[in-house]
């Protein structure tokens, strides 16, 4: 079944967002290459604005959902299942195309323009931050480390873009592990 005019609009928007920049990417752009009507894009997404509130939305939901499967994939238990993200991780930031957060790449670019894509960020970063506390929760560790889990999560995806994070991923496996030996 082919994916609705709505859905490959957002698809399309999210990688030419992701690859580009929001700013840098015109509806016009994003027009020619779905191929699909201006008219048919404004049905769907009356302004520029909410095709990036559709698109943040929608990828957050799937980017949660991505860690929480990795979560609990295969034999991983307690906190070795932060460990199963963070090597996720990894892989994601030497993935060809890698272009760090997208969500704060979203922050960044409207801090100041949109409170509402600033905020959906925020929600996106508050609930990574449950999950990591659920996490801490499960494995009978402090959730009081879940900040510091996120802050390492985050600023690996936000290193990925200009530098080795090898080093910044062991630390964090480092830090998993005592965590672990100490519980």
């Amino acid at each position: 079944m082919r994916p609705s005019k709505s859905e490959q609009l957002l698809d399309i928007a999210e990688t030419l967002f992701y690859k580009n920049g929001f700013h840098a990417t015109g509806v016009d752009q994003i027009q020619a290459v779905s191929g699909i009507a201006k008219t048919t894009l404004y049905h769907h997404f009356n302004t520029k604005e909410a095709l990036i509130l559709a698109v943040l939305t929608r990828a957050s939901a799937t980017a949660l959902a991505s860690v929480e499967k990795l979560a609990h994939a295969g034999n991983a238990q307690g906190l070795q299942r932060l460990r199963a993200i963070f090597l996720d991780l990894l892989e994601e930031c030497q993935a060809p195309g890698f272009n760090g957060c997208l969500f704060s790449n979203a922050a960044a670019e409207f801090f100041d323009r949109s409170p509402e894509i600033v905020e959906l960020a925020r929600t996106h970063n508050r609930r990574l931050l449950d999950l990591f506390a659920r996490i801490l929760e499960d494995a009978g560790a402090p959730t009081a480390a879940a900040p510091a889990i996120l802050a390492l999560y985050e600023g690996i995806l936000s290193l990925g873009r200009t530098q080795d994070i090898g080093p910044a991923i062991a630390a964090a496996l480092d830090m998993i592990e005592l965590m672990d030996k100490r519980r």
